[in-house]
């Protein structure tokens, strides 16, 4: 027969080509040697020892293998091609090795044999495959149809598929994420090997990109929740600061790295809780974090700066209440999960090392225009002059103790002896030039200023075995701050260890030690704030004495010297060195955990965490420094310098503060998962119960007296101290006497505790549809006995449909990913601890007039209904990627609403309390989220790609429980919060400048125009916006050209205000320097035509009591737009060439140089960085920093 002659033809071709490429086989494998030794094993036995020895994967079928004979072999370093064909001798199978992958075949006989039956008789075939991208890596739940057909199966966890019974000359069609679409002909063949797939331009694989939720991790085409991922590139290399978080600016939609100070530093999809007041004063709103919570490993972490950048593998941002829900009654605000790194089974010791040096220089004392030494002489003379000013500040006051004096300054020492009649006005006047011809300036910077540095070294090692792998790290950090003396050095070990105890059987270990060692001496705040005119140094370098930053004048110092017999003289270069401060801490982090398979798609995990922290504090003030000599005084009894001293405290020794505070918290949970695929079904469920303690103890001691090289102190009778010594010497209570609390020793101790039930499902159906759900319960301290308080769970539930997996969709060739999210649930914020409980919270506090001196306050009443803050989120996304992936990117769409708000509450006035901190008002939250990418060009040499994040926000007070409500102008600019507008509020006055006296003026919401200082209401005042940006984000684009890489990243953050600083004074003694706007100010009649600034009066002044000056303080034209936009690094890197490593024999070389913190442009014209508003003077801003990567 014709066809059987051809067929036989064929059949000697292949045999032949076979022949070739089994001797070229054989050459590649000579290389690779084996030692075995088996009597009646079984192929995979063998197959085994191949994989261990050798670092190949031997791909086969199972099915194929049944029937083979079991063989004996004794060989000892015998060539892997030679072991292979004593392993097949007399078997009926044959190999072919490709790369690293040995795919095991059935003998050519075997196979021409059964195709030719199969031809002759045209039946069906089984097929099998093992799908790869163009790196060599499986690609897992990559989809395999037979072309033509609806049969077809998934790879799995291998890249491993298997078909049944299908034609000998199908066609395959294999697709996934990340690679391209294959076809591949099946051509009667029934294992088809390796097939190795391009991968697309894209690297985010679906598959491959998961979701850690800190429980559990999810491919991202299974999760329906709102995340986003960093890109740890940029994370890592960011060298201004070793905090993570802070990294994250302009990386992650929805995120608010706030650097301006006095403001929340991290915010996840705005404001979420606006705290409570603090009943003890300090501060204004307090008592709940609005900060995410923070997840380190699956555990939450309070502190994460002792994490190392260069550990971290990882971080996800759970933004909606699918991703953060399970979470419960801490994950309102968002969650941050870090994952850090970890070894690689099987795989070679690899060494890197990272290291970095950031020059940051020293602050921008000239930030902010102040006036001159000629200008601030003048404009204080000008002062002095004002009439009144002697009659309001008269030398018989100001000189002695509780006169209202705070120090007299060399001016007004001039001054006010030429008032006196001591000097002459040619002498006073030539005494002020000599000080206008002074300035500070180049002292103040180099004195007390230094150039502020940061560096840091880290060496990791990982690699693994079988059934081991590690990952280890060492770091170094010297934080070398701008103030003089101050050092800062942590050191850190970090060792993760994963451990195959058995086929079902796995534990991790890690182990993270970090120690933090600072110390500072006692700098003086000085900057330019102060007398420009005032030196430190004389021209001989010795230091100047300044007794006057005493508060006292020359003569009263004098007299409080003479009767106390201890110098108060004051030295503040000299004071540099008669003190320190000196920290020690340690923290230590342990986090354990295993898993047990059990059956089938079930496992039970463990995860155990304990957290141990230290911190030692010694404060010591040496007998020459002021601050010790000061308190002798102050407890000394004296009538006249002819009396004999009565010291109350150690004359002999200086003053030591020690404090030690511990950290110590732990953590279980224990967990069950189902985990299984079956045909077109994906499910995962999981079930556990957590408990979490934390509990943070401090002691402080005080000793007087204290000798450093003896160690001795002396005694001090508290019981005296306390209540109220008459006559003292300088008195700290009035002018009668003075008075200390006992410090002598102090403790405090705080324990929060949880305990939580949850569950979680994802479920997904042919790829295309996948449903999350998850339920939580909490039970804490921290909340209210009542069950209605305590029995509040938290859920959620999401969809997501990949429409890019179907069917209508395979035709539409340019779009590559599009899937549609929708969730909905509810998370919760508790407080703080200490601020509310159900439970009186006490502490004690000491009073002269309590008995003993000793005695309890209530700080907080209990309130048993107390709950924590119910956050309600409903979250609508979209993420898509087209043009093969070239252009890709996610959009979201979200509400929340809080209930439950934590802040005052009013009970019954029955109850002695006017206020207590409970559950009252709501707040909403809405806004969009999009992220960008973009692949502009990429070729062999050159690339660029650009990514976009960008956020708005939109916040608003819905409730607020208030007591009397705001009826006058005055309460309702200062508040922060108002029902019915944004959180962190701003309102200002409508201001409308000067009358002809120089009288602010404010208009009214009817028009009026008016000076009386106490006709506004509320409604008179203009709304200005919010300090919380509106809309923030960044631009980031990468270059690279052949070995050099660049990469700048733009922040931006805008539509909100800030209040405009204006440092002027308008009243009162002039004892500092302030804006040269000063010398604007209104002066006399007509002024009021060319200027708005408010004139500096006195008690003599007609206006002074009607005028109301915060008119223009907190007036609208001294409100800013705070947008700007900086860039925050722009970094250069080199890749030395393959060809240069190869001699040194190092796997990667890569040197960076980068600019940070570059201001691009601001909206306000008044040069203010909106990051340091206020008077706070910017610093760490255009740095450079230099470094290297090595890979080993």
């Amino acid at each position: 027969m014709p066809f059987i002659a051809k067929m036989l033809r064929v059949m000697k071709l292949t045999t032949f080509v076979l022949l070739v490429f089994a001797l070229h086989v054989n050459a590649r494998a000579w290389s690779q040697t084996i030692t075995f030794s088996g009597k009646n094993v079984s192929l995979e036995t063998a197959f085994s020892a191949v994989e261990k020895q050798t670092g190949y994967v031997v791909f086969y079928d199972y099915r194929q293998i049944v029937g083979a004979k079991p063989i004996s072999i004794d060989v000892k370093n015998l060539p892997l091609a030679t072991f292979l064909n004593l392993c097949f001798k007399n078997q009926p199978f044959t190999y072919a090795i490709e790369d690293k992958t040995i795919v095991i075949a059935k003998d050519n006989k075997s196979i021409l044999s059964s195709t030719l039956d199969k031809v002759l008789l045209a039946q069906p075939i089984d097929v099998t495959g093992k799908v790869v991208d163009d790196q060599g890596k499986p690609v897992v739940m990559a989809t395999v149809i037979v072309k033509g057909t609806n049969t077809g199966t998934t790879t799995d966890s291998l890249g491993v598929f298997h078909l049944e019974s299908i034609d000998q000359n199908a066609t395959l069609i294999i697709s996934a994420l990340g690679i391209h679409r294959l076809e591949v002909a099946v051509k009667n063949r029934a294992n088809l090997g390796v097939l190795k797939a391009k991968s697309r331009i894209s690297d985010l694989d679906e598959i491959n990109v998961t979701v850690n939720t800190g429980y559990q991790t999810l491919a991202r085409e299974r999760s329906a929740g709102s995340f986003a991922q960093a890109d740890m590139d940029v994370v890592a290399n960011r060298s201004t600061s070793m905090n993570i978080i802070q990294s994250l600016d302009g990386l992650i939609p929805g995120l608010v790295v706030n650097n301006a100070p006095n403001k929340n530093q991290f915010l996840i999809r705005g404001l979420a809780t606006i705290g409570a007041p603090d009943l003890n004063g300090v501060g204004y709103y307090s008592g709940t974090s609005p900060q995410p919570l923070f997840v380190v490993d699956g555990l939450v972490m309070e502190d994460i700066s002792a994490i190392n950048p260069q550990d971290v593998k990882d971080i996800t941002v759970l933004k909606d209440a699918t991703a953060a829900s399970i979470w419960g009654s801490r994950a309102a605000n968002g969650v941050i999960v870090i994952t850090t790194k970890k070894g690689t089974f099987n795989s070679k010791l690899r060494v890197n090392y990272d290291g970095f040096v950031s020059f940051k220089g020293k602050p921008d004392l000239g930030y902010l225009d102040m006036l001159n030494s000629r200008q601030y002489i003048d404009a204080a003379v000008d002062v002095f002059n004002t009439p009144g000013y002697a009659e309001q500040y008269p030398w018989s006051q100001v000189s002695v103790i509780g006169g209202g004096g705070s120090g007299i300054a060399p001016h007004e020492l001039i001054l006010y002896n030429q008032q006196r009649g001591l000097i002459s006005a040619e002498q006073a006047q030539k005494s002020l030039d000599s000080l206008a011809a002074i300035s500070n300036h180049g002292q103040i910077n180099d004195l007390f200023y230094r150039n502020a540095l940061l560096t840091n070294h880290t060496i990791s090692l990982s690699g693994g075995s079988e059934n081991y792998s590690f990952y280890g790290s060492l770091s170094y950090t010297n934080n070398v701050s701008n103030q003089p003396g101050d050092k800062n050095n942590t050191y850190k070990v970090n060792l993760r260890q994963d451990i195959k105890a058995a086929k079902f059987l796995r534990f991790h270990v890690i182990t993270d030690l970090s120690t933090n060692s600072a110390s500072s001496k006692r700098n003086r705040d000085i900057d330019y704030y102060f007398y420009p005119y005032q030196l430190f140094r004389d021209a001989d370098g010795n230091n100047l004495s300044l007794p006057f930053l005493t508060g006292l004048s020359d003569s009263t110092l004098a007299s409080l010297e003479a009767r106390s017999r201890i110098s108060l003289d004051y030295n503040p270069l000299d004071e540099f060195n008669y003190g320190y401060t000196k920290n020690d801490q340690l923290m230590a982090r342990i986090n354990a955990g295993a898993t047990l398979d059990i059956a089938k798609g079930l496992r039970f995990e463990g995860n155990y965490g304990y957290i141990k922290g230290n911190n030692k504090q010694r404060q010591f003030e040496s007998l020459q420094s002021f601050a010790v000599r000061k308190e002798i005084v102050t407890f000394t009894v004296a009538p006249d310098p002819n009396t004999t001293p009565k010291y109350y405290l150690p004359t002999n020794g200086g003053r030591l503060t020690t404090g030690n505070a511990d950290q110590r918290n732990w953590t279980i949970r224990n967990q069950l998962v189902y985990d299984n695929t079956w045909d077109k079904h994906e499910l995962k469920l999981l079930a556990g119960q957590e408990a979490q303690e934390q509990m943070s103890t401090s002691q402080t001691t005080v000793v007087r007296g204290f000798d450093e090289d003896l160690l001795t102190y002396g005694s001090v009778d508290y019981n005296t101290l306390t209540g109220l010594i008459l006559n003292t010497v300088w008195p700290n209570y009035s002018i009668y006497g003075s008075t200390m609390s006992n410090d002598n020793f102090r403790s405090s101790e705080v324990i929060s505790r949880f305990t939580s039930y949850y569950a979680n499902m994802s479920y997904t159906f042919d790829r295309r549809y996948a449903i999350n759900g998850s339920w939580r319960i909490d039970q804490s301290n921290l909340f209210g006995k009542d069950k209605a308080a305590q029995n509040k769970p938290v859920w959620s539930a999401g969809i997501r449909w990949n429409a890019y997996n179907e069917a209508f969709m395979q035709p539409v060739t340019w779009v590559d990913r599009l899937s549609l999210r929708l969730t909905y649930g509810i998370t919760g914020n508790s407080p703080n601890p200490g601020v509310a409980a159900s439970q009186d919270i006490t502490s004690p506090s000491g009073s002269a007039f309590f008995p003993s001196n000793i005695g309890m306050r209530i700080t907080t009443p209990g309130n048993g209904q107390l709950s924590w803050e119910s956050t309600k989120t409903t979250n609508l996304g979209i993420d898509f990627a087209v043009l093969d992936s070239r252009l890709s990117g996610s959009v979201d769409l979200y509400y929340k609403k809080t209930d439950n708000l934590l802040g005052l509450i009013y009970p019954n006035s029955l109850t002695g309390w006017p206020a207590v901190v409970g559950n009252q008002g709501s707040l909403s939250n809405r806004g969009i989220e999009l992220s960008l990418t973009s692949v502009n060009v990429r070729t062999r040499d050159f690339s660029w790609s650009t990514n976009l994040v960008f956020a708005y926000n939109k916040n608003k007070i819905i409730k607020l429980t208030s007591g009397a409500p705001f009826t006058t102008g005055a309460q309702q600019v200062n508040a922060i919060v108002k029902e019915g507008y944004p959180a962190f509020t701003l309102f200002a006055y409508n201001y409308a400048g000067l009358d002809e006296t120089g009288a602010p003026l404010v208009e009214l919401a009817d028009g009026t125009i008016t000076t009386d200082r106490l006709i506004t209401t509320p409604e008179d005042l203009l709304y200005m916006g919010s300090t919380q940006p509106i809309w923030n984000g960044g631009f980031m684009n990468n270059f690279r050209y052949k070995n050099f890489r660049l990469s700048a990243n733009m922040i931006y953050n805008m539509g909100h205000k800030m209040r405009w600083e204006r440092n002027l004074t308008f009243g009162g003694q002039f004892q500092r320097n302030v804006s040269v706007d000063f010398l604007e100010r209104w002066q006399q009649k007509g002024d009021e035509l060319v200027t708005d600034i408010p004139p500096y009066i006195t008690n003599a002044n007609p206006n002074s009591g009607f005028a109301n000056y915060d008119y223009f303080r907190k007036g609208s034209r001294n409100v800013l737009d705070a947008s700007f936009i900086k860039l925050r690094d722009i970094t250069l890197f080199y890749d030395l060439p393959k060809r240069l490593l190869s001699r040194v024999k190092v796997d990667g070389i890569t040197f960076r140089a980068q600019v940070s913190n570059v201001m691009i442009w601001k909206a306000n014209h008044q040069g203010i960085d909106p990051e340091f508003q206020g008077l706070v003077l910017p610093s760490e801003q255009n740095s450079l920093t230099l470094g290297a990567h090595v890979s080993f």
